[in-house]
């Protein structure tokens, strides 16, 4: 089944390859001086990505001949592209600070480019009694070896970096979402860690068990099946839904893997059973 017609609200997704690749170089490495929008000091700024650099290489094709770019996909058009979301952003240092403190640690749990999926055997290979029909979750006590605080730092950076910056896709078309300048702000001092994560902020992390979806990013985009101002990304089989509110739904409340006791992870499939649909502004 083509993941078009599943995800045909997605603005923006990267595919990979039939073929997964090696990586063939980048260009980024430029810089220009601003203000950086984490520490907020003038300095060199670095051209930044929405999603992680390493999310592109591993969806790039490892054949000999021909086109190996990744598949950009949207509600309009699927072609291969090399066009990576980035911006002058951060400076270097905060960039090295969101590597050290969840992307790296996160980009080592996705799916590989030969198929393995580090986060999904971790789990299964675990007894859970929290499960439903179609899912399972895992605690902190059955899973302590997971860095539940670098995920959920790497999550927040993502969700953050949509918020404080109007990103562009190769076409021209705009990128951001609005978690509004109250919480950018307490996300931006927690990213720092100046303070805690915000105590109403919900985050559902899920290993996705399909294909599809291990094969598979997006950027953030907001909920448009249920108007409760909620976010989501997929990184490579491992989808993350955002929220920060005093009433959460009550699914939200008992799977959020931060300002929980037990902070789940949740097993399921994410292309049969999406918990939500992303909008594609039509």
């Amino acid at each position: 089944m083509d993941c078009v017609s599943i995800y045909s609200g997605v603005s923006f997704m990267i595919k990979n390859r039939h073929n997964l690749s090696n990586e063939t170089g980048d260009n980024s490495g430029g810089k220009m001086l601003g203000t950086c929008k984490l520490c907020t000091l003038t300095k060199d700024l670095q051209e930044s990505h929405l999603m992680p650099r390493a999310l592109y290489r591993m969806a790039r094709g490892s054949g000999a001949n021909g086109n190996q770019d990744p598949h950009v996909l949207t509600a309009k058009v699927r072609k291969p592209t090399s066009h990576q979301i980035k911006d002058y952003v951060l400076c270097r240092d905060c960039e090295q600070r969101f590597s050290t403190n969840g992307e790296d640690y996160v980009m080592r749990l996705v799916t590989k480019r030969n198929g393995q999926f580090p986060l999904l055997d971790i789990l299964k290979a675990k007894a859970t009694p929290l499960r439903g029909k179609k899912w399972t979750a895992y605690t902190t006590a059955q899973t302590p070896d997971l860095d539940r605080s670098k995920i959920a730092y790497f999550a927040l950076s993502v969700f953050w970096r949509a918020s404080i910056h109007t990103w562009e896709q190769e076409s021209g078309e705009k990128q951001r979402i609005d978690l509004g300048k109250k919480y950018n702000e307490e996300i931006r001092r927690y990213l720092l860690v100046e303070t805690p994560i915000p105590k109403n902020a919900t985050l559902l992390v899920a290993a996705c068990t399909d294909e599809e979806s291990q094969k598979t990013f997006y950027v953030p985009e907001e909920n448009e099946k249920v108007k409760d101002r909620s976010f989501g990304f997929l990184a490579r089989g491992i989808f993350f839904l955002f929220r920060i509110t005093r009433t959460p739904a009550p699914y939200q409340a008992r799977l959020s893997m931060v300002n929980t006791p037990h902070q789940p992870i949740s097993v399921w499939n994410c292309f049969e059973q999406g918990v939500w649909r992303l909008g594609d502004g039509r």
